[in-house]
């Protein structure tokens, strides 16, 4: 379902993944955040929904855009090069993953085949330490910009973890999520408890301000990323409210999408092969819209009924392809987007 108010169009082109729980293997669970590799791989970042006990399918998964599985690695636990609460991934141009881990208050890095390299981080609210790391971007002179969410700034470190500077804080930032790094150079920064957008030079100066808190064209509830393209357009992840949002370098409001996905090939080839689970689908009608909802006006019920709907929409990338790829966490998959512009 798709409002506009202008002739940019996402065109809902295509799915990628799958549940996969326990083992591993093709498919996600509960995916936070996805990186891409210039030849077109994706590390899909399983954050799971169980820190506490055990963490049931936590790894990061590595597919392409051909939907093509590579592998997976990680593992839950506390120790040296385990995740416990992972929150966001992201590539340095030498090849190497970084995740920050919420829980641990850590960068941890890894190869890209996932033998461990080192970590860095120390929880607390001093100059270079940590609160709940939540989101992760690297520049082109190799600075880590962390989301330092309940100390509600954004900290810059160097490759080797060494404190650079500070940007923000709590008289700006509210509890800040996943960050990005535009075209135009300017750091984008989901505001989340303040329901808004903010833009920083790479430096720290505090740039401009976008949204509110709400659910009309425009307005967020607890926006969780925001990327923009080379156009200037920025695209937002309204988690609050379920769907996407399309605004224009001035924050005016252009498009919103609550999702248009249609099942995966990872799922179809399971479906193929796992009979009894392909009838019981059948039977259920995943697109029916007359619910008697307790709340209509609760995106977050909505959503949870109508398959094709985003559900916890968490992070996005624009690839090399010129696609819009949304990871959305609650049906563990990510829905790939056509970015279309209309000559008027």
């Amino acid at each position: 379902m798709v409002v506009s108010d202008s002739n940019v169009i996402l065109n809902y082109q295509r799915t990628i993944g799958m549940t996969t729980m326990d083992l591993g293997g093709k498919g996600f669970y509960y995916p936070n955040d996805s990186a891409f590799t210039s030849d077109g791989k994706i590390y899909v970042l399983n954050r799971s929904l169980e820190a506490g006990g055990g963490g049931r399918g936590m790894r990061v998964t590595i597919c392409d855009v051909a939907d093509k599985f590579h592998g997976d690695w990680g593992k839950f636990g506390s120790g040296i090069g385990e995740f416990m609460w992972p929150s966001s991934i992201c590539l340095s141009s030498d090849g190497r993953v970084f995740v920050a881990d919420e829980h641990l208050n850590k960068i941890i890095i890894f190869s890209k085949d996932g033998d461990f390299l080192g970590e860095f981080g120390t929880p607390g609210s001093g100059k270079g330490e940590i609160d709940a790391p939540s989101g992760i971007v690297i520049n082109g002179a190799s600075e880590i910009f962390v989301s330092d969410t309940y100390n509600n700034r954004i900290q810059v470190f160097s490759l080797y973890g060494e404190f650079i500077r500070s940007i923000g804080g709590p008289d700006v930032l509210n509890m800040p999520w996943k960050i990005s790094l535009g075209s135009d150079g300017y750091l984008y920064v989901a505001d989340w408890a303040n329901d808004r957008i903010c833009l920083f030079s790479q430096e720290g100066d505090f740039l401009a301000s976008h949204g509110e808190r709400g659910s009309g064209n425009g307005q967020f509830i607890r926006p969780s990323h925001a990327i923009s393209d080379d156009q200037g357009r920025m695209y937002v992840c309204d988690w609050g409210n379920e769907r996407i949002q399309v605004l224009d370098s001035e924050g005016r409001f252009i498009q919103s999408h609550l999702g248009s996905a249609n099942l995966s090939p990872w799922a179809e080839e399971f479906l193929v092969g796992n009979l009894e689970e392909a009838e019981s689908r059948s039977r259920t009608n995943l697109h029916k819209t007359d619910i008697p909802y307790v709340n209509p006006e609760d995106r977050h019920e909505v959503s949870g009924h109508i398959e094709e709907y985003f559900w916890a929409p968490m992070s996005m990338t624009i690839h090399s392809d010129g696609c819009l790829y949304v990871t959305e966490s609650n049906r563990h998959r990510i829905q790939v987007f056509e970015i279309n512009t209309i000559s008027s």
